[in-house]
C-alpha cells in the first residue's frame, strides 16, 4: 500500500485514479458523480456529502468532520495481489471518536464481482481456492460474525471490511461503510438489503444501524445523493 497521497485539485484529480477512465469518468455514473459530491463538500463545515453527513449522525456519530479523504483507497487482503479499492477511504472525526469511513459510489452500475459463494470457486484450480479460502477468512476477522455470507455480493463483503481493517491499522474505535448512491437501480439496494439481513440490521435509505466487527463499532448505511447539474461539475473542474 503507497503511503504517500496528495491533496485533489478539483475533480480531474479522481479521473486519474480510475482504472480505466475513458469508462468510468461520465455524467451520471458514479466516479464522476463521488468526485464531484466530495469535491463541493470541501466548502462545508463538515467537509461530508450533506446525505452521507445525515447518515452518519442517524448513526450516532455526532458532529462528524472530514480530517482527511483518499481517492480510490487500496486496502491490502492477503490470498492474491488485488486490493480492496474504495471510491473513498475517509478519516472522520466525530463527538463519539475516530472514524474510518469507507464509500461505495453506485450510480447506473451494480455491484462488481459474484455472491461469496461463486467467488469463493475461483477458476477452479486448487491454488485458485486456497488463495481465494485465504482471503476469505481475513475479510470474515474484520466483519460482524454471520452464517448468512455466501449469497452476498463479494464486493459488497470487503468493502466493508476494509473500513475496519483500517480502523484496527489506525487504532480507532470506530468504522462505518456507506453505499453513495446516485439513483441507483433498485437491485442495488437488493443487493445492500441482502448484505444487512446476513448481518442482522436493518435496510433502509437514507438511515444508518451499528454492530461491531473485531472489537471496534460498525456502522452500516445508505445515502440518496442527487445527480450533480452543470454549474456543479463546471465549478469543481
Amino acid at each position: 500500500m503507497n503511503r504517500l497521497f496528495i491533496s485533489t485539485r478539483g475533480s480531474g484529480s479522481w479521473r486519474g485514479r480510475l482504472a480505466n477512465p475513458g469508462r468510468q469518468w461520465k455524467r451520471k455514473f458514479s466516479a464522476l458523480e463521488t468526485a464531484v459530491s466530495w469535491e463541493l463538500a470541501g466548502d462545508s463545515d463538515s467537509g461530508i456529502p450533506d446525505a452521507v453527513e445525515k447518515v452518519l449522525l442517524h448513526g450516532g456519530y455526532c458532529a462528524p468532520r472530514l480530517l482527511f479523504g483518499v481517492v480510490e483507497h487500496k486496502v491490502d487482503l492477503p490470498g492474491g495481489r488485488a486490493a480492496s479499492q474504495c471510491d473513498v477511504w475517509a478519516v472522520v472525526g466525530t463527538g463519539a471518536g475516530m472514524l474510518s469511513l469507507t464509500v461505495e459510489a453506485k450510480a447506473r452500475e451494480a455491484f462488481g464481482d459474484k455472491a461469496l459463494v461463486e467467488w469463493l470457486r475461483g477458476n477452479g484450480t486448487e491454488r485458485s481456492k486456497t488463495n481465494r479460502a485465504e482471503r476469505w477468512n481475513y475479510i470474515q476477522a474484520h466483519l460482524p460474525k454471520s452464517d448468512a455470507f455466501m449469497r452476498v455480493r463479494y464486493q459488497l463483503l470487503h468493502r466493508c471490511a476494509a473500513a475496519v481493517v483500517e480502523a484496527k491499522r489506525l487504532g480507532f474505535p470506530h468504522a462505518a461503510f456507506v453505499v453513495q448512491a446516485f439513483g441507483a437501480p433498485a437491485s442495488s439496494f437488493e443487493d445492500y438489503a441482502n448484505f444487512c439481513r446476513a448481518v442482522n440490521l436493518p435496510a433502509d435509505r437514507g438511515t444508518m444501524a451499528t454492530t461491531a466487527a473485531d472489537g471496534v463499532s460498525l456502522g452500516v448505511g445508505w445515502a440518496d445523493c442527487p445527480l450533480a447539474n452543470h454549474e456543479q461539475v463546471a465549478a469543481t473542474v
